[in-house]
């Protein structure tokens, strides 16, 4: 572990802090991950913090294999070596190839396959690399998903970008 970073012994947590480490070991994640164990000692934004995950991993309008690369790239523009130990492995259970992984890591453009993959890389490095998505890509983003799910896209990016920020800060190593 890290001098910042712990893991947690359920039986020492407040009661507080126990309901939420229960609640999320009960969910969809079926464990508790680190990041988690990093900010149960504030059971009130856990519990805010994994609630809007739920909704960012499992419930937007995108399939998992475009939510997974988009988390790969927020990952790798954060240089979360937790966050892309969890979510390189979950990118490959969705589909996305080993080829296109590879690439993000070494930090090159994939060569995709599929035209959504591509405009979803697009529109995450974009932002990443400017801090902008201008218009031509916005408009490409909203004719091919909608504009419900630009905006959720939006928030899988802020959300995951505010993952990686805590797990920088208290130094998470990636998950065994």
């Amino acid at each position: 572990m890290s001098d910042r970073f712990q893991e947690i012994d359920p039986a020492r947590l407040s009661a507080a802090a126990r309901a939420v480490y229960d609640t999320i070991a009960a969910g969809p994640r079926q464990s508790v991950p680190y990041i988690f164990q990093a900010l149960v000692k504030s059971p009130e934004l856990t519990e805010r913090t994994q609630a809007l995950g739920v909704f960012c991993r499992y419930n937007t309008e995108f399939p998992p294999r475009l939510s997974e690369l988009a988390i790969l790239v927020v990952a790798k523009h954060w240089d979360a070596t937790y966050e892309w130990s969890v979510h390189e492995h979950e990118a490959r259970k969705a589909g996305v190839p080993d080829a296109v992984i590879a690439a993000i890591d070494a930090g090159h453009e994939p060569a995709f396959a599929d035209p959504d993959d591509a405009l979803i890389y697009a529109f995450a490095r974009t932002f990443f690399a400017t801090n902008e998505v201008p218009d031509p890509l916005f408009a490409q983003a909203q004719a091919r998903f909608g504009e419900k799910a630009v905006v959720e896209l939006a928030g899988l990016l802020g959300y995951y970008s505010m993952l990686a920020i805590i797990l920088r800060i208290f130094r998470v190593p990636p998950q065994r």
